[in-house]
């Protein structure tokens, strides 16, 4: 069955009320006060099934003291039915609801032209002309405008049938499959049930026993039971109104403007980025100035930035920046409406472009150039603008989700096409992690430079890989994000790995006056055999700089010019060797640490840090007090 979720809009006693329950039999004015005084004053709920279709009706208030009530219904709404009536045309309330239905982006929509029974054929000719006029170049300039009486019942069945050709518009996107968005407008409490919360379910489908979260505080909740259109039913899905009974949470913390939401699925911001569009009877709109903002459910006092110019004319459009005075739950492409504080009246509205774009605080020109790119960008594009900003951190795939109002599903396969284009890259797999390839190329820089400035005294070939990761990545916590940023590092040839060293391309041999004194101190260890010299020995022999011996000293090793044994010992590779090939040449299946000493004429300091070499080298295997000595 198909769900679909109609807004009335229209002046104050235009007869939207009595229209919906001619249409559905439901009187939507619930409050005692709305029945005593005739009018509607907030917003009232009712339903019908026609040919297939499911239809919820969320009936607005009419009067200027009530728009604020009429917004909190309209943000979830997939089309609206415009009520105009006959004996008083075009109204106040009738323009300004309609333009708050544009600035939410509704895109189809039914114009009913009530209280025909009052009026005769030419003052009905001339409110439908005035219709026309008012919705010209708009979304409804060719919506069906149907003669309706609520008293008598003329035109309801063409009304009816217009509302469910709108249903079956197959511009119409499937949205039960998204994530879940359900911008709560009621709260109240049920004895012997607890807090229960009603809304129009914009997105996803809720079923009992789902775990939910309560944004933008990002309480858990579960839902216990729930209601569509009065009667308990398993889930509800999106274009439904809803009443969704919670458990672990109190009445207190439940109230109008917050949203029940897929867990993690969303950000929550004080800062919107965003399009702003000004009405072309608005006034002037600044930097600096204070409107009330309108998204979904919610009302919030927003100060605004403007990033193109200082102020935006009437029926102006420009990049803004609105800080919030609490944090919402926002994604971008989601519609906002601006009212103006005093005197109270819509000025206009805006698309979302991002929750989490940085402070303007750069150079505006920046902001807009960067910004006016993001806005018509492919979401792969846009992905990969997320990524840069993150910088040398990157971001990982839930996190772009989050910020994207996406399943990670959609982000993966967006993020496919960035890194086919080459502007990302995954550098760290289960969970997913991104880099941008401009980040990538700066960090190899970087390491280039790191690596120039470490070895400028001389003497070493390269640098430790965790120092130089300490440099390049400061404040990188995740040690195998430091890994992956590396081994993307290496694979481009930033640097080489030698060990546990790093080394710039091409750097595996010494030159000029290191050269000759790498030389000078391996002959020192050569000549000396078994019986090694310590490297202050070696400093003072060679007459250097201690640092510099060192340095060179650790290169031998790591060339394998020089051997270190364990305890620190440094001795000439070619003294080993020697001694293995007298202890396979010796016929000896074994010997002890005494006897090994007597062989090659050493003190017991060096050889028990020899025969552990050999023993690591599996040349010689410990048993008990001897080694016994394996075939090469």
């Amino acid at each position: 069955m198909k769900r679909f979720l109609i807004g009335t809009a229209g002046h104050i006693d235009h007869g939207k009320t009595a229209l919906v329950k001619a249409l559905t039999g439901i009187d939507a004015d619930r409050l005692p006060e709305e029945k005593r005084r005739g009018i509607t004053i907030d917003l009232g709920f009712a339903h019908a099934e026609w040919e297939g279709v499911r239809v919820s009706f969320v009936d607005v208030p009419g009067h200027e003291r009530f728009v604020r009530n009429m917004l909190a219904g309209a943000g979830g709404i997939d089309a609206v039915l415009l009520v105009v009536a006959a004996d008083e045309s075009v109204m106040p309330q009738t323009r300004e609801h309609f333009d708050i239905v544009r600035m939410l982006g509704i895109r189809r929509g039914v114009i009913a032209v009530t209280k025909i029974d009052r009026v005769d054929e030419d003052l009905r000719a001339v409110t439908i002309s005035d219709v026309r006029d008012l919705t010209a170049g708009s979304f409804l300039e060719s919506a069906p405008i149907v003669p309706v009486s609520a008293r008598t019942g003329a035109g309801l069945p063409a009304l009816q049938k217009a509302l469910v050709a709108l249903a079956g518009d197959e511009s119409a996107s499937p949205r039960e499959s998204l994530l879940v968005r359900l911008p709560i407008d009621r709260a109240f409490s049920i004895a012997g049930f607890g807090p229960v919360v009603t809304g129009s379910l914009v997105s996803g489908t809720i079923s009992t026993e789902q775990k939910l979260e309560l944004l933008a505080s990002g309480r858990p909740v579960r839902v216990r039971r729930i209601e569509v259109h009065g009667r308990e039913t398993p889930e509800a899905r999106a274009g439904e109104r809803v009443s969704v009974n919670l458990a672990g949470i109190e009445l207190p913390d439940l109230r109008r403007g917050l949203v029940l939401a897929t867990p993690g699925a969303f950000a929550t911001t004080s800062l919107l980025t965003a399009r702003v569009h000004l009405l072309p009877g608005a006034p002037e709109l600044s930097s600096g100035d204070r409107v009330s903002l309108h998204h979904f459910s919610a009302e919030l006092r927003a100060g605004v930035r403007l990033l193109e110019d200082e102020t935006l004319p009437p029926g102006g459009s420009g990049l803004a920046q609105l800080r919030l005075s609490a944090a919402i739950a926002a994604a971008p492409g989601d519609r906002f409406v601006l009212r103006r504080l005093s005197p109270v009246e819509t000025v206009g509205g805006g698309i979302v472009l991002d929750p989490l774009w940085p402070g303007a605080r750069r150079a505006r020109e920046e902001s807009r150039s960067s910004l006016s790119r993001f806005e018509g960008a492919s979401a792969a594009e846009r992905i990969a603008v997320w990524v840069e900003q993150a910088r040398e951190s990157g971001v990982s795939e839930e996190d772009l989700a989050r910020r994207a109002g996406v399943a990670t599903e959609r982000i993966r396969a967006d993020a496919a096409a960035a890194i086919g284009a080459g502007k990302i890259h995954a550098l760290r797999r289960s969970p997913e992690r991104y880099m941008a390839e401009s980040t990538l190329v700066r960090v190899a820089g970087r390491a280039l430079d790191e690596m120039a400035r470490l070895l400028s005294a001389g003497g070493a070939v390269g640098v430790s890989r965790r120092t130089l990761l300490a440099r390049i990545l400061p404040g990188a916590s995740d040690a195998r994000w430091a890994e992956a940023v590396e081994a993307a590092l290496v694979a481009r040839g930033a640097y080489t790995l030698a060990g546990e060293e790093a080394r710039p391309p091409g750097r595996d041999d010494l030159g000029g006056a290191d050269r000759e004194l790498s030389s000078r101190i391996a002959d020192t260890y050569r000549r000396r055999g078994l019986d090694p010299p310590s490297l202050p020995d070696v400093t003072r022999e060679i007459g250097h700089k201690a640092k510099v011996v060192e340095g060179l000293a650790g290169y031998l090793v790591k060339k394998g010019t020089l051997l270190r044994l364990p305890g620190g010992w440094l001795i000439a590779r070619e003294a080993v060797d020697d001694v293995v090939s007298k202890l396979r040449g010796s016929g000896r299946p074994s010997l002890d640490v005494g006897e090994f000493k007597e062989m090659f004429g050493l003190t017991r300091r060096l050889a028990i840090p020899l025969l552990e070499y050999l023993d690591g080298a599996k040349i010689t295997r410990r048993v008990g007090d001897r080694r016994e000595i394996l075939p090469g």
